[in-house]
């Protein structure tokens, strides 16, 4: 044991020397480098899902209807059941006042008892029904943060996979990029960090593409669980059953079970990999060109300026407008999206991609293309301060990890 922990130590050792006396441009991409964006990619998703989720929550429930038709909570139902008591009690009451005398203490202990179930059900403060009935205002922040446990256990090491696998892929596109420009003059630090702000904006949107397509396979079914848990108040296990195991009758069809975490994935995996290029590739853009703004005279004919020196606020007003672009550009896809999500409550048929593609066609038919933008304010609005709180805490953790 002891000479295997000295052999591994050595072989530490060598790789650390290793590494110090490879060129900079090769060491900006090791092990640690992917650690680094794990990690800065980890504090950025926790901080989006703590600011953001509310807000998302708002907007499924107004892309859905405000809810899903036809579906009831079991609150619902119980409400539902004291309701058909009270009448029948109501009509028992009436008939028995209207024989005899010796019926009265019974009519009044119906009576006692329907006042009962009516108190009893009023006094629970719970939604009744996620319907068009029950109006977004009306719900509690806490109902607003339902379906962010799954969220808190996933994004962060979602998010920190997302920016690990952006981050490495902008480091080798990179160092392509210095192979097929050889005589640039905008690696006029050669550190490992000046892919940051020397790299082109083809990159970054490669990259960022390549990030989103990735991870949209995981992201899938924590989307379909959060989406389900946003319009139905569900718990979080009781979501993830009710997405495996529907199935006719309240018999599961457990063929169909891990299919229903990826209901309408094409339209999902273009949210995820065209938003996520939009997202990153306008960031750095507004960066870049904040950046060339504030840059002096002589440096001014130079499109390749560091961004490092910008301040908090600046790179959060840049964050917040990448935020609200990116949204505007999938905010359709997203719709129809969230319409899926919530039509698979009442259907035990897997929905796919073509079942998104009809009902887009449906809803233009029948609303036209206006209905492809309701909830786009709350989204927007969303938008810009996830973002604000995302990338900066990204950049900001990235920088003091590589430091």
């Amino acid at each position: 044991m002891i000479d295997l922990t000295y052999s591994f130590s050595v072989i530490i050792t060598k790789i650390r020397i290793a590494d110090s006396m490879a060129p900079s441009t090769e060491h900006s991409y090791s092990a640690r480098s992917v650690k680094n964006g794990l990690i800065a990619g980890y504090s950025a998703g926790i901080c989006g899902t703590v600011v953001g989720h509310p807000l998302d929550s708002i907007k499924v429930l107004l892309q859905a209807g405000g809810g899903v038709p036809g579906v009831q909570t079991s609150m619902s139902r119980i409400n539902a059941n004291a309701a058909t008591t009270m009448a029948s009690a109501g009509h028992v009451i009436t008939r028995a006042s209207s024989n005899v005398a010796s019926n009265a203490a019974q009519s009044s202990s119906l009576q006692a008892n329907v006042s009962t179930v009516a108190a009893t059900t009023s006094s629970h403060n719970i939604p009744t029904t996620l319907s068009r009935e029950q109006p977004i205002g009306k719900r509690s922040l806490r109902a607003l943060y339902a379906g962010v446990t799954g969220p808190l256990l996933t994004i962060g090491i979602l998010q920190s996979l997302n920016f690990a696998i952006y981050d490495s892929a902008r480091r080798i596109l990179y160092q392509r990029q210095l192979q097929s420009e050889p005589n640039n003059d905008f690696a006029c630090n050669n550190q490992p960090g000046d892919y940051l702000h020397y790299d082109n904006l083809s990159n970054v949107a490669m990259a960022s593409f390549a990030a989103g397509a990735s991870t949209s396979i995981l992201t899938s079914p924590m989307l379909v669980v959060k989406t389900k848990q946003q319009l139905m108040v569900w718990g979080f296990r009781k979501a993830i059953r009710e997405t495996y195991q529907s199935g006719i009758n309240g018999r599961p069809q457990r063929m169909n079970g891990l299919r229903n975490f990826y209901t309408g994935f094409g339209i999902h995996f273009v949210c995820d990999s065209l938003g996520r290029s939009v997202y990153m590739f306008t960031y750095e853009l507004l960066k870049r060109k904040l950046a060339q703004s504030k840059c002096s005279e002589q440096f001014s004919h130079s499109n390749r300026v560091s961004t490092q020196n910008l301040s908090a606020p600046e790179r959060m007003m840049c964050a917040a407008s990448a935020g609200m672009a990116c949204w505007a550009s999938i905010f359709p896809a997203d719709v129809i999206r969230s319409k899926l999500y919530a039509k698979s409550l009442t259907t035990q048929v897997p929905l796919t991609t073509s079942d998104g593609i009809e009902l887009a066609r449906q809803l233009v038919r029948e609303q036209g293309f206006k209905s492809l933008y309701r909830g786009m304010a709350i989204t927007v609005a969303r938008a810009g301060p996830v973002a604000a709180a995302v990338l900066p805490v990204y950049d900001s953790v990235l920088a003091w990890v590589s430091s």
